[in-house]
Order: C-alpha cells, then structure tokens, then sequence
C-alpha cells in the first residue's frame, strides 16, 4: 500500500506540475538545439526548442538557495499554450515570471498571461517592484520596441535564476514560443549556464525593456568567457560601427585549415544594410575565404546579387524556401540568423565560432529595435551548428538549379 500511495503521488506531481520526482536532477541541455520544421520534424523535433524552454521552467521554484527564483523572458510573438501554462504554472509556485513581448501580438494565449501574471499588480507596470504585487510577476507590451525607436521588440531570450540543480541559467534563440516558429522555420537555441556575469547582463537590460529606457548609441556588449551578447539597438548606428561588420572584418582567408570557411544562415536580409553585409561577404570571397549562403527571405535585389555570384562560383547557394501547398506563400525557410567561422579570425588562425541571436541583416535591426546576438568561440558549438547548416542545405535548392 506505501508502494502505491507512493506511486500516486508521483503520478499527481507529474499530471498537475509537469515536474516528476526526478525533477531534482534535472538540468537544462547545455549548448546548442535545433527544430525540424514541417514537412522534414515529427511533432517533437517541430517543437524541440520551443519544449526545450517548457522544460526549463517546469523546473523552477523555490529552494534554500534560491529563495526568490525569477525568469526573464522577451519574445516577439506568443501563441503556445502548454509554453503559457508552464509559465502561468510557474508563477503559482512563487516563482517571480516577467515576461516583456512586441506589442503587435495577437493572440488570446498572450492575453491569458497578461490577465493572469497582472491581476495583482498595482498601476502601470514598472521595473519597481512596488508595483509588481504580491507575486512579483508581470506581462506587458512595450509601447514600442523597448528600448529603441521601432515598433519591435524582436528580441528572443530567457533567463532564469536557477532550472533544476543548475544556477543562472540563459537561452538566446532565433525562435519564438509560437507555432510558426515550430512548424514554418528552421531554428536554433543556444543554452549557457552557470553564467552570473551574463545572467546578470540579460536581466538589467530586461529592466530596461519594462520601463521602456532608449537605448544610446554606443555598443552595449558583455564578454563572459568563450561568449560575448551584445543587446541592440544602437541609435544612429551605421556601417562604420556596425558591430555584425566588425566581426565580418576580423576574418581572413588563410588559415590553419587553409581556406577560411563561412558558413551563414540567414532569415530577412535587405536594404542598406543587407548590401553592405553581401559585399563583405562576397569580398571574402574574392580574397579566398570559402563562403557558403542559405537564405530565408531575401529581398530582390540581394537575391539576384547573391544569384550571380553563385553563377560565377564566387559563392555557394542554397534557397530554403518552400511553397508546399502551391498557394504562392512560402510554408517554410530558414529562420535562424547565424554565421559560422572555422579559420582566421581575431588573430587566432584555427578559430571555431558562431555568431548567432535574434537579429536579421537589417537596419532597423541595428538600429531601431530589440534584438539579441551571442557570440560562441567554442569548437563544440561550431561543429553542431555546422551539422545543423548541412541539414537545412540538404532540405534547400542549390542556386543555380541545374538541369537534368
């Protein structure tokens, strides 16, 4: 009978919290995630990352040595409902949930959370506790992009004090917690932990985000070890000090490896910016770096610009974009913003690095709304992001498309 009164409890931990008995050895997966988008995912490898944050705050909640757990959340859109659940389930184990969204969401799972975390709290939402209530927990919209002077909060990260046995726990990802982000992308999620330093960088500028406080011009950036984040935007920032360029002029072609190999996924790439990003890149080229591409959502003028210099063998290339149901729309693309180094780069001629994060190759991504990059100088994130590459360009068309 202990057995099974055991058993029951057991089931009933897991049936009302999602959080088992073993929840006390559990720790998020360190390092890099993935999704599989429809048609390619079974449901679980669709909603590998948006799972991957659920999990995470599951198992979240008071303990001895972290007595007031909190999460920081920021996202640019919210329609999962197990994600709100999990989130709202949170909050009734005194965990403190802020969460900061764009405020063009639309959806009723969004409304859900704002009713539930803002039902105590008093007056307008602030970085002042005194206005959060009794739990300490709030959901608002910024009135802008936060801290910018666009109209998106599009940056994507969560942060939490603890999850499970692990301490300072952040995840910067190119994917909201929302179905297309699921089912319509190809997306990443990188996962640092044990990271007071950057802990503490991601909840300042969270604070920073409530009270809707502009953001300046100069670059706020935090170097934590192998990673560097850096938090957008920057007013009145140009080619000169755009900080994705600066990166891109760090990489030379020669190498311990020989050629300097760049391999880069990127979503919505247009504009001013675009261009000046595509010449850097195809002048790596032309200087021996060996660049491979694999767009999302290019506009017209880069994709013809990228085009011939694939025609010329300048560059390798590959469209990610599907139209499944013949509709005209495109199903699914490459949603993830990253560059991947393996050469020269910063003086160290047998680098291994991944630029990733939030951020399109845009202006008004530089410079107008919320975004986050996370720099990774670390072999093992390179050689799992290089995996990820190759699957997405084995799920792409090769431009340009030969014929049979």
């Amino acid at each position: 009978m202990k057995a099974l009164g055991g058993l029951i409890v057991a089931l009933t931990l897991v049936l009302t919290t999602g959080v088992g008995p073993a929840s006390a050895a559990y720790a998020p997966p360190r390092g890099a995630t993935f999704n599989v988008p429809t048609p390619w995912g079974s449901h679980a490898e669709e909603y590998r990352i948006v799972r991957t944050v659920d999990n995470a705050i599951w198992h979240i909640r008071p303990t001895s040595w972290d007595r007031h757990p909190v999460i920081y959340m920021s996202t640019f859109l919210l329609d999962d409902k197990p994600s709100v659940d999990a989130l709202i389930a949170a909050r009734k184990r005194h965990v403190s949930v802020r969460v900061v969204m764009d405020r063009s969401i639309e959806s009723a799972q969004a409304r859900r959370l704002m009713r539930v975390l803002n039902r105590d709290n008093r007056g307008a939402i602030s970085s002042n506790p005194a206005t959060w209530g009794r739990d300490h927990s709030y959901a608002l919209m910024c009135r802008g992009s936060c801290r910018g002077s666009g109209p998106n909060d599009h940056s994507k990260f969560f942060a939490f004090s603890h999850s499970g046995q692990v301490k300072n726990v952040v995840m910067v990802s190119s994917s909201n917690l929302n179905k297309g982000g699921a089912v319509n992308g190809w997306n990443d999620l990188y996962v640092m932990e044990q990271r007071p330093k950057t802990f503490r960088a991601y909840a300042a500028i969270h604070r920073q985000m409530t009270d809707d406080v502009k953001a300046g011009a100069r670059k706020v950036q935090v170097v934590d070890g192998p990673f560097t984040s850096r938090f957008f935007p920057m007013a009145n920032a140009t080619r000169a000090n755009d900080p994705t360029m600066q990166d891109l002029d760090h990489i030379r072609c020669h190498s311990a490896f020989g050629r300097t190999q760049i391999n880069v996924s990127m979503f919505y790439w247009a504009g001013p910016r675009g261009w000046y990003l595509a010449s850097k890149l195809l002048q790596l080229a032309r200087n021996g770096c060996a660049v491979s591409v694999i767009y999302g959502a290019p506009s017209k003028d880069i994709r013809l610009r990228l085009s011939k210099a694939a025609r010329a063998h300048l560059i390798n290339l590959y469209d990610s974009r599907w139209d499944l149901d013949g509709n005209g729309s495109y199903n699914v693309r490459t949603h993830g913003k990253y560059v991947l180094v393996k050469g020269s780069y910063r003086g160290n001629r047998s680098a291994r690095v991944v630029m990733t994060g939030s951020q399109n190759w845009v202006a008004g991504s530089l410079n107008k709304g919320d975004e986050v990059t996370l720099n990774i100088a670390l072999p093992s994130a390179y050689r799992k992001y290089l995996l990820n590459w190759e699957l997405v360009r084995q799920h792409s068309r090769r431009i340009p498309q030969h014929r049979r």
